[in-house]
């Protein structure tokens, strides 16, 4: 039985390696295979690429507060990518997204298209996010104090030393 807080890191651990391998593979598609991105997939990236650097700063600091920052950046990187499989199966739909040199309806991979690849990493994101969150709710009050108005624990965590300078990052 894993206890709140290993439970909470395990779902920030694998919500930064679903944006990691995502961030990687879509760098994979247009620097090796030579894909061009076209504009949604630009708008894709914009969502998906910061949550790598994000949610590996949150992991280092075991700060289970970006939830919903996560959360915000999955939820509207996935419109855009359920946006973007509409435009590839109905491309008279939308015609404002589609500019050339790359049109949004281009299929690299017709088996598997890129735009659901992205969606299923947004997704699987947003789902870690959202059990993240019932998790952090479960932590003490980050603000609470004893009646010396020393604080309780560091970030709202349970268990872990108030020592400064003992390795791991910074005090907030």
């Amino acid at each position: 039985m894993l206890f709140p807080m290993q439970r909470a890191s395990l779902l920030l651990a694998f919500a930064w390696a679903v944006a990691l391998v995502a961030t990687l593979g879509s760098l994979y598609y247009s620097e090796v295979r030579l894909f061009l991105p076209c504009e949604l997939c630009w708008y894709q990236r914009i969502f998906m690429y910061p949550q790598a650097v994000l949610l590996a700063m949150a992991l280092w600091r075991q700060d289970f507060g970006v939830w919903p920052y996560s959360l915000a950046l999955s939820l509207m990187g996935g419109s855009l990518s359920t946006l973007h499989l509409l435009e590839q199966r109905f491309p008279d739909l939308f015609t404002l997204a589609c500019k050339p040199p790359v049109p949004c309806s281009t299929e690299y991979i017709p088996q598997f298209p890129i735009p659901l690849q992205a969606l299923i990493a947004f997704l699987l994101i947003a789902l870690s996010m959202v059990l993240l969150s019932k998790e952090a709710r479960s932590f003490p009050d980050p603000g609470a104090r004893h009646e010396a108005g020393r604080p309780l624990h560091r970030r709202g965590l349970p268990g872990q030393p108030r020592a400064r300078g003992v390795g791991g990052p910074p005090p907030l």
